[in-house]
């Protein structure tokens, strides 16, 4: 049995009316090894780690998103967030001030002020 010229089309036209025939999303966590880091003493390594558990409302998330779009045929979509010892890192770095690789008491108490404002 021979099939219609309108049978023919049917897949071509459903795919056409949604938007894309072949759509894909994904979402990757990439993290980052943790950096090494020294306390002066356990009231220090205390102090940081209490204002890092924190949650600060204006706590950025690394995020870098791309999106492909061909319309009626492709739609591709990837995000790309940062992993927890990417925030762990940054937190170091911020609070290691005189860059020596050992947090101090001082600095320990300043990032943990700072993280409160």
């Amino acid at each position: 049995m021979k099939m219609s010229t309108p049978l023919k089309l049917a897949p071509i036209i459903l795919c056409a009316l949604s938007s894309a025939c072949i759509s894909h999303q994904e979402t990757v966590y990439e993290d980052v090894p943790r950096v090494k880091v020294a306390f002066e003493n356990e009231k220090a390594a205390a102090t940081f780690y209490e204002a890092l558990s924190r949650p600060v409302s204006r706590r950025q998330h690394n995020e870098s998103k791309t999106e492909v779009h061909i319309p009626v045929v492709f739609d591709h979509k990837r995000t790309v967030l940062s992993g927890p010892n990417a925030e762990f890192n940054e937190a170091v770095n911020r609070c290691d001030t005189n860059k020596d690789g050992t947090v101090s008491e001082t600095e320990a108490k300043i990032f943990a002020e700072l993280r409160e404002k």
